[in-house]
């Protein structure tokens, strides 16, 4: 299950009730409505409707509407307030709830967001194709006497945890969680896609690789050659685009044939300006030609780059071995793992390895060689 807030508004009810009801075009096809739940005094409009009339929807929208009204002259301000509460719980296809279970899923998840019942509200289902999902349309003002409003504090991560309790509720699919798409919201047309194949949509998944990609890079505190190469283990390459300087000035991701630029992606987070200001990714504008030679490298495997580490005891730092490697960068990372292991067993002690420059002596490793001193006498067989 997906569960999608979507923008509140300030004003009448009546484009969001004509909208769940059907009586406004849709952006997709509709083979089935009904009516889950409402609190509301006004009759259920969806037959009156079908048969084309939609006097009853009117009587519903001025219900809604009225309550705004009586609050205005109850406190007597001129404060501008969004009582327009929308959102959508959808299913994957395939899966289906009844109406009382879906009536069950609708109040606990209003009651999640701190709805009480003081608020009008009503849900209607909606089919598409074998794609079932709920409209629910509230009033944030209680029908009470000092007309609070609804606080919409961190009403994301309420809808969340809400959907993640019905889903166990109801045996149903989990949703993707907000470290797959980095908190960018999905579109209707990308939940469908997303649902149909029971994966996540290609945008989303371009920005979970690169999030990830940050967050290593700021780990290792590296810089924009960090964060290419981390990029380019999850095949994701990235296009520079120059200003008159021959400075970037834009960046777009290539991954799976498709590019998509930062902005588009996520504009507050994924472009040129922000990366290098805002994420903290080192660049030297002075590298420009290096970091273009990296960029175009792609699948190419880092044979050439050199690696110090410092093999050194976790523990009373008496001991310390230093080697350069000279390899593919899987091959490091699989060879220091086995020197770990070696020296543990050694010495009785765990050992850590800490990567750094380059000191003045030092093994070598080069792959199809024997390991060397900087000497360039033979060190091991």
């Amino acid at each position: 299950m997906i569960g999608k807030i979507f923008k509140k508004s300030s004003g009448s009810f009546n484009g969001r009730i004509r909208y769940i009801f059907g009586c406004t075009k849709h952006d997709h096809e509709i083979s089935d409505i009904e009516t889950i739940d409402s609190n509301c005094l006004s009759p259920d409009p969806l037959p009156g409707v079908q048969a084309g009339d939609d006097r009853q929807v009117m009587e519903m929208v001025r219900e809604f509407d009225e309550v705004g009204i009586l609050r205005q002259l109850s406190i007597d301000s001129d404060k501008v307030i969004k009582p327009v509460f929308h959102a959508m719980l959808s299913l994957r296809p395939g899966e289906t709830l009844t109406n009382q279970q879906w009536q069950t899923a609708v109040r606990r998840y209003l009651k999640d967001l701190g709805f009480t019942d003081a608020c009008k509200y009503v849900a209607v289902k909606h089919r598409d194709k074998d794609h079932e999902h709920v409209h629910i349309v509230a009033n944030r003002i209680q029908l009470e006497e000092d007309f609070r409003l609804i606080s919409d504090s961190n009403e994301r991560t309420k809808s969340l945890n809400s959907v993640d309790k019905l889903e166990d509720l109801f045996g149903l699919q989990k949703a993707p969680k907000p470290t797959e798409t980095w908190g960018t919201a999905i579109t209707h047309a990308e939940l469908q896609a997303s649902q149909a194949s029971g994966d996540l949509p290609l945008k989303h998944r371009m920005i979970a690789k690169i999030a990830g990609a940050i967050e290593q890079t700021n780990e290792q505190n590296g810089d924009m050659f960090t964060f290419v190469r981390l990029l380019r283990k999850q095949k994701v390459f990235i296009h520079l685009t120059l200003d008159d300087q021959g400075q970037p000035k834009g960046i777009s991701y290539e991954f799976d044939n498709k590019v998509i630029s930062g902005r588009q992606l996520k504009r507050s987070r994924l472009t040129w300006q922000k990366l290098t200001k805002q994420e903290g990714i080192s660049y030297d504008p002075e590298t420009i030609s290096d970091l273009q030679r990296e960029i175009a490298r792609r699948d190419t495997e880092e044979q050439g780059r050199a690696w110090y580490f410092e093999f050194r005891p976790k523990t009373g730092r008496s001991r310390r071995l230093y080697i350069r490697f000279t390899a593919k960068q899987i091959e490091v990372f699989k060879m220091i793992e086995e020197i770990l292991e070696i020296l543990n067993l050694l010495f009785g002690t765990p050992f850590e390895a800490i990567e750094g420059k380059g000191k003045r002596h030092y093994i070598e490793y080069v792959p199809g060689r024997d390991l060397r001193i900087d000497d360039g006498e033979e060190f091991l067989p």
